[in-house]
Formats: C-alpha cells, structure tokens, sequence
C-alpha cells in the first residue's frame, strides 16, 4: 500500500498497474515487457490491456487461479483433430473465404475472421498485433529452464521464452523451446485496446448487427482480447441461440 501510485480516474494501463504496485515494480516488470508486446507505452493502451493481469501479494505463482486447470491428454492437436472428425464437418485448408463463400450452401454462418477484412476494411484498416515464433530444439540438453514460461520484461528482443515439456510432462533427453518476438506485421493475433480502435469497430458491430445469418465470434470477428477459456464461453452462449 505504501509504494501505490494512486491513479483516479483509471484509464490506461500505466494507471492500472501505478495504482497496484507503484513506480519501481511497473519499470521493473510491466513497462517494458508491454512496450515490447504492443509497441506502445502501457499509458498509450487501455486499462483492459494490464487490468488482465493478476496482481497478488502472497507466494501463489499460477497465472490462474480458477479451480480446474488442465491440459488436453494428448495435446490440442489430437483434441482439434477429435473436434472436426465428423461426417457433417468438412475442411478446407488453405482457402480464401471471400472467393469459396459464394458457391457454399449455407443456414447460418459463424465468421471469426478479421470483421474488417469481411466488410472490405470499408471503414478503415482495424490495427493488430502479431508474433513471430522461433522454435529451436536441443538435443543433448534435457532441460533448458526451470518453469515452463518465463518472461523478459527488458532484455532482448523477445518477450518470453516457453518450453514445452513443464506443460506436457514428457520425458526426453532433448529438450524444445520457443522465443516469441512481438511484431507489427503478420498474421493477426492481438486486437491492440485503444479507444480510436474500439471507435473503429463500433462502426463494423453495427453493420454486423444487421446481418442476418451471419455471426461474428472470437478475437478477430469481436475485436477483444480474449483469453482461451472467454471465448469459448462465448461460442457456448452463441450455440445456445441456436438451439433455443
């Protein structure tokens, strides 16, 4: 409480984290690793960005605390690969939606695309942010660090490194890791919470809202920043349309 930086009212992610741990913790471990990830100062970004963030003062150090936490058995892949084994499910990889849609027969569509590339980017281009992945194997190294993530607020170009085997359990005598290296440019991971942008979509959500068998779901059809457990939670609430 004593190294607070009280911020009022809290607006951008500079505050938020000001406000939580003060000066010195937010150089230390926040401003940095933000100005690497999104390319701006954290008092450029929504409070949204850093408010997703656990801040805890006791020794607790999981991400998460929700109650279960657990990784598919055999790795997404295979659990995908489940998913889409079903005679009424058909795939097509590699395909340009905007050339194969005209020609597909169809009830209702479930977009998760970029909304700006489905409307033409008529109004404008939304900005994202994306990664490169740098996947490196050591074969004569069984272990590479002692956790499985570990972040690098102000050293080097990446922002962290994963290795895989903490997650998966799996015993090797070589170990696999990746760097992730923020970029500008890519595929579109990370809608980037400013207030132009969120102006922006407003404009796409409300021609979307007009649709009327076409629903935009996901990180890049709703422009937010989800994190994996929230969007699935929100395709279960748009399946619960259908089946009403």
């Amino acid at each position: 409480e004593k190294v607070r930086v009280p911020r009022s009212p809290i607006i951008t992610s500079e505050d938020v984290v000001l406000n939580a741990v003060g000066q010195d913790l937010y150089e230390k471990f926040f401003r940095g690793y933000t100005r690497k990830q999104w390319g701006m100062d954290p008092s450029e970004l929504n409070a949204s960005v850093t408010s997703r963030i656990p801040i805890r003062t006791n020794r607790d150090d999981r991400y998460f605390t929700d109650h279960y936490q657990a990784m598919p058995k055999k790795g997404y892949t295979e659990m995908f690969r489940n998913i889409l084994d079903h005679k009424n499910i058909e795939l097509q990889l590699g395909t340009d939606f905007k050339k194969t849609i005209s020609f597909i027969k169809y009830k209702f569509i479930i977009y998760t695309g970029p909304i700006d590339s489905y409307y033409n980017y008529s109004f404008g281009h939304l900005p994202y942010r994306s990664i490169e992945f740098h996947h490196e194997h050591i074969p004569d190294q069984s272990q590479f660090q002692e956790t499985g993530t570990i972040n690098f607020p102000n050293d080097y170009d990446f922002t962290r490194i994963t290795e895989f085997k903490h997650l998966t359990g799996q015993i090797h005598k070589g170990t696999s890791i990746v760097k992730e290296y923020p970029c500008s440019s890519g595929d579109p991971y990370y809608p980037i919470p400013r207030q132009e942008n969120e102006l922006l979509y407003k404009q796409y959500e409300q021609v979307s809202k007009k649709e009327k068998n076409v629903f935009f779901l996901g990180r890049l059809a709703q422009y937010r920043y989800y994190n994996m457990d929230q969007v699935v939670g929100a395709a279960l609430s748009l399946i619960e349309k259908f089946a009403l």
